[in-house]
């Protein structure tokens, strides 16, 4: 999301055509949805990524009346399926959104007001800088000695894994021209292994396959999704048994009500369609201890 500089660029690359902008904005938990339409230059303004540049919205939402100052901003990335934070007003000139993360040419930003606490200060989320991620990325990456590199987090996973997959089925640039790479190239460009691309795109499968709740667990460790799959995995072959409503282990029928995943809050909140006649109502919540996204 973020570009190579946290300075702004001396020759952005502008793009005439306009774009709307879907604004969600929460206040005071009242939340109002509006389209901004025809949003265009000098409003939409690109970097050498040919990104868009999130700061000139912002302001441009502010110029027009939206309260904007010190709020928390959010784009949807409809690729990763999930809400990406980007920060609080005001931003870095340095965040940018690629251009696929837009759907029929609609940017959806989702916004909160400004929260203060007991002192006035503004509340903040706490995003790390971009030089620490990339200090941590550069980690990951040159530490070969070691047998496995350090475990990514699953929204992590899926955003890279979904920007692999658009780079392989071509990217329209902002000159309108679409350009395609092999699955090969579009992992070097990601910064990731195709081998290990390919894993992630079958967990994430796999996961899907089996009810896997990923806005619940985006913030936690592929270690859960893996394990997550290969028990329901185990459990498969017990799904016609119980499609059937013939008799099975009372071992399997433990593990069928259990939690999906030790993080889960209830244990509705990752199933398969098979596992659910098992599963007590979500009213009932269960004691995991609350993952702090929740």
């Amino acid at each position: 999301m973020d570009s190579d500089s946290s300075e702004k660029p001396e020759s952005p690359t502008q793009w005439a055509a306009p774009i709307d902008i879907e604004l969600e904005l929460t206040i005071k938990n009242e939340t109002e949805t509006e389209l901004i339409v025809n949003v265009s230059d000098p409003n939409v303004v690109y970097n050498s990524h040919s990104e868009i540049i999130l700061t000139p919205i912002i302001n441009y939402c502010k110029s027009i009346g939206y309260p904007l100052e010190n709020a928390m901003i959010w784009y949807y990335s409809p690729t990763a399926r999930l809400k990406v934070y980007c920060g609080n007003d005001p931003l870095p000139y340095s965040i940018s959104i690629p251009t696929f993360e837009m759907t029929n040419n609609v940017l959806a930003l989702k916004c909160r007001g400004a929260i203060r606490n007991e002192f006035g200060t503004v509340v903040t989320l706490g995003s790390p800088s971009t030089g620490k991620i990339k200090q941590e990325e550069e980690a990951i990456t040159s530490h070969k000695s070691s047998r496995r590199t350090k475990e990514r987090k699953i929204g992590y996973i899926i955003e890279k894994v979904s920007k692999w997959r658009k780079l392989y089925n071509g990217v329209q640039t902002a000159k309108g021209e679409t350009i395609k790479v092999t699955l090969e190239e579009a992992a070097n460009k990601i910064g990731i292994s195709k081998k290990s691309l390919d894993d992630y795109l079958l967990q994430l499968r796999f996961g899907r396959k089996f009810g896997f709740n990923f806005q619940e667990h985006k913030d936690d460790k592929v270690g859960v999704l893996r394990a997550y799959v290969k028990k329901l995995k185990s459990l498969q072959p017990y799904a016609k048994k119980i499609e059937n409503d013939e008799e099975i282990p009372i071992d399997i029928q433990e593990k069928l009500r259990e939690a999906g995943t030790p993080a889960c809050k209830h244990n509705r909140c990752c199933a398969s369609d098979f596992s659910l006649p098992y599963k007590q109502c979500e009213s009932q919540s269960l004691s995991f201890p609350r993952n702090q996204y929740s």
